[in-house]
């Protein structure tokens, strides 16, 4: 068992011990205390790292959150701004029909409008459901009414309204009227 120096005191130890046992303790006692100095400097050593580490990760997790908030909000930007080149279009050729009265070239000029909005769809890997003459899908469409023809049953007979995928899921089913 080995004691500390204020035990060694309180025991009533003399100093008059042997040489060599007290030499040899006093090395021991002095070689533990520098052990125990080196330990304990290495644990705060430790605990700074920690620290530091918890930190760092605390922050880490506010700006991954706040880059992620961001990128939510911002996330269709590019798409916001081709579809404000095509209402910048629309407003044109709403005002050219103020100014021309020639259908054709009004006509052509919606057209071309039309043409610029289903390539923004495209770029966005939005495409339209075809419908008209398959069979219906109840996950690619939506029946309005049943009607009585020559088709065969469950054939779509009339689209009323596209319906589109986004990349592969649909994202507005078509509404169709289905023959009996």
């Amino acid at each position: 068992m080995i004691l500390t120096d204020s035990e060694i005191e309180e025991s009533g130890a003399s100093e008059v011990d042997t040489a060599e046992g007290t030499d040899a303790d006093a090395e021991t006692l002095q070689a533990l205390k520098e052990r125990l100095a080196e330990c304990e400097e290495r644990a705060d050593s430790y605990f700074d790292r920690l620290q530091r580490l918890q930190a760092d990760f605390a922050n880490y997790k506010k700006r991954t959150a706040k880059e992620t908030v961001e990128s939510i909000e911002y996330a269709n930007e590019s798409l916001i701004l081709s579809i404000l080149d095509v209402l910048d279009n629309l407003e044109r050729a709403l005002n050219s029909i103020q100014q021309d009265h020639d259908l054709d070239h009004i006509k052509k000029g919606i057209e071309m409008i039309l043409r610029q909005f289903h390539d923004v769809l495209e770029k966005e890997e939005v495409s339209p459901i075809e419908s008209a003459g398959t069979a219906f899908d109840p996950y690619l469409h939506e029946t309005i009414a049943r009607v009585k023809c020559d088709s065969e049953s469950g054939t779509i007979v009339e689209e009323l309204q596209r319906g589109y995928r986004f990349k592969s899921k649909v994202i507005r089913p078509c509404m169709v009227k289905v023959a009996e």
